[in-house]
């Protein structure tokens, strides 16, 4: 019964929905930023393109099926513990991990700052805190001062991956990132916009919910609070969030690396955190499809 609880699904085979799904979606979205979206709004230049069915239907593929296949087979995602063991990659990207956040807290408080020192600069007729919070510098800050928290959990991460030690007792800062990801959508929801119109906004709001719901089920995991029978959640989620996080990313680095940087929507730059979001997801996924293989090989052993 054991054998049949952990052999149920290879979790490797869930990566193939992704990889798929990052082939066909990066390069229509570049095509996308170069043709049919107004740089100035961020809209739709041509709402019947014949592009904006497919990369939606490539990315509903991306996210539903390993989100269907992880919930069918929950009782076959699993590991064993693997405490004491160093991880230098997965160290390394905990740590860049922490730099991106740190670039977008840098880059929220200097918003906020600006939205701020504008109250006080000009007439206002409301309140200092009704502005900041109408104005959306509110959610701002409070998404920097998290984005630092969170970089201090992921430091904190790095070091016991590097050390072998058991990152379980982070379990107040193992939390912060679900903070951070939601004071990161409350801004976006607070522009008074049509949200399916503005494409990057809509992408943009996929990938922080999905980010929200990974950090969630990793931080129990992480922590040890009732995290068994949770780690389904980590495939289910975190696969369409790296995937969402690249579509954010990449293509706007290709359209500026190209010369075409203008083509950009002015509130939806390019955010470094998006792609250190990415790697952390995906490398925490691998390792556990790792140590998941090593379950199975063992128990073959022992049956033998």
């Amino acid at each position: 019964m054991n054998n049949q609880k952990y052999e149920t699904v290879n979790p490797f085979i869930l990566f193939i929905f992704f990889i798929v799904s990052v082939i066909i979606a990066l390069p229509l979205r570049v095509f996308q930023l170069m043709t049919n979206i107004q740089p100035d709004t961020g809209f739709w230049v041509n709402a019947a393109h014949f592009s904006i069915p497919i990369l939606y239907a490539v990315l509903a593929l991306g996210t539903v099926l390993p989100i269907l296949v992880s919930l069918l087979h929950k009782n076959g995602l699993g590991k064993t513990e693997d405490q004491g063991e160093k991880k230098v990659v997965g160290g390394v990207i905990s740590f860049l991990t922490a730099g991106g956040l740190a670039v977008n807290a840098i880059t929220r408080y200097s918003a906020f700052s600006d939205l701020y020192f504008a109250y006080s600069t000009t007439a206002q007729s409301t309140t200092l805190m009704s502005y900041l919070s109408k104005s959306g510098a509110t959610a701002m800050g409070l998404e920097a001062f998290f984005a630092v928290v969170s970089a201090i959990f992921f430091i904190m991460l790095a070091i016991a991956l590097l050390t072998g030690k058991d990152p379980s007792e982070y379990k107040l800062l193992a939390i912060m990132p679900v903070f951070w990801t939601i004071f990161r959508i409350m801004h976006r929801f607070m522009r008074k916009i049509s949200f399916l119109n503005v494409s990057e906004l809509f992408l943009e709001l996929l990938m922080i919910v999905f980010l929200m719901m990974f950090f969630m089920a990793y931080a129990q995991v992480t922590a040890k609070v009732n995290a068994q029978g949770l780690e389904w959640k980590l495939f289910a989620y975190g696969l369409p969030a790296a995937l969402f996080c690249l579509v954010c990313f990449v293509p706007r680095l290709v359209v500026t690396i190209l010369g075409h940087g203008e083509r950009i929507a002015a509130d939806s730059s390019i955010e470094v955190v998006d792609l250190t979001m990415a790697a952390f997801v995906l490398y925490a996924l691998v390792d556990r499809s790792k140590v998941f293989r090593q379950a199975v090989r063992s128990k073959k052993e022992d049956a033998e």
